[in-house]
């Protein structure tokens, strides 16, 4: 693969240009990573309403009729629905891993089986996601295309 960089002051926005033989999971993951950069969600803690960038979360959860959307030190809730959620943002690498839980893969470190064909999902910042069964081919799939490596 050949990369050329190029600065340009001139340009009005930034630019970025990918030509492929084959799309490959490397060349996937670099536009997955384009496409999330600029994108934001926004949540609310304490009736205030903030923009949150979306590389910036690790999971969305549904709890007591609600999503929230976790980030490393902040919890937010959002008006939006989890299916909503995962429409929006399952091009970005938020995957369903069960019934009330949507997980960013590109946070998570590792994975390890658990009884009942269950995975444990350890995220970045050490918090750790039961994946499902039901979810759990899915979640592994993705995993696999995009490249990534993890204990299964």
């Amino acid at each position: 693969m050949k990369l050329t960089i190029n600065k340009d002051p001139s340009l009005k926005d930034d630019l970025i240009d990918i030509q492929y033989r084959e799309l490959t999971a490397p060349i996937s993951r670099i536009v997955e990573l384009c496409n999330q950069g600029s994108q934001t969600l926004i949540g609310e803690i304490d009736e205030k309403t903030y923009p949150i960038d979306i590389s910036d979360i690790l999971y969305l959860e549904w709890v007591e009729g609600r999503s929230c959307i976790c980030t490393a030190d902040k919890v937010y809730t959002s008006a939006q629905t989890l299916s909503q959620l995962e429409q929006s943002l399952g091009e970005r690498g938020f995957i369903r891993v069960s019934k009330p839980v949507l997980v960013n893969v590109h946070k998570v470190k590792w994975l390890s089986s658990m009884l009942n064909m269950r995975l444990l999902a350890e995220l970045i910042n050490g918090e750790k996601i039961t994946v499902s069964r039901r979810y759990r081919s899915h979640l592994l799939h993705k995993i696999h295309e995009m490249g990534k490596g993890a204990n299964k």
